[in-house]
């Protein structure tokens, strides 16, 4: 199954090499995240860097994670690019075998690209998802509408 968590969890032993494929998703490297706790790092599982800033600074005004990552437009905007489309398709083998965990910042009661990842992964190469807190719906119709667009792999 492909999963998300966050470094914090990573970080205090809630989650594991020994539950899974540990990836970190994220546009930089977290800064004190030990290397040896996870198995790999993947910056193109990341948002788009004008889409990251533009997150950033809504985010700087509204001290708010859900309401800037609606303000930046998250679910209208993020896509993978061809490497990230290539590597998802890889975790989504990889976790039919053993569990795979998408690592960001993001706490698990907030809005992450990561689920956003999770949804392509099970629309595109039919990954068993984890529940997701959140239900996405202009990301879903947005999948849903331009499914050969998004097939390019596939």
């Amino acid at each position: 199954m492909l999963n998300r968590t966050s470094i914090s969890e990573v970080k205090a032993g809630v989650v594991s090499k020994v539950d899974g494929h540990l990836v970190v998703a994220m546009r930089q490297y977290p800064r004190f995240l030990n290397k040896g706790l996870i198995d790999e790092y993947l910056q193109c599982l990341s948002p788009a860097p004008k889409l990251f800033s533009r997150y950033r600074e809504f985010k700087k005004k509204l001290s708010d994670q859900n309401r800037a990552f609606e303000f930046a437009e998250y679910e209208s905007d993020f896509e993978l690019a061809d490497e990230g489309l290539r590597r998802l398709e890889i975790l989504s083998e990889i976790c039919d075998q053993r569990n795979v965990f998408l690592i960001c910042q993001c706490a698990g009661n907030e809005k992450c690209h990561v689920d956003l990842i999770l949804l392509m992964a099970s629309r595109l190469f039919g990954a068993q998802i984890g529940k997701l807190p959140f239900e996405y719906r202009v990301f879903i119709e947005r999948m849903v509408s331009n499914f050969h667009q998004w097939e390019r792999l596939s």
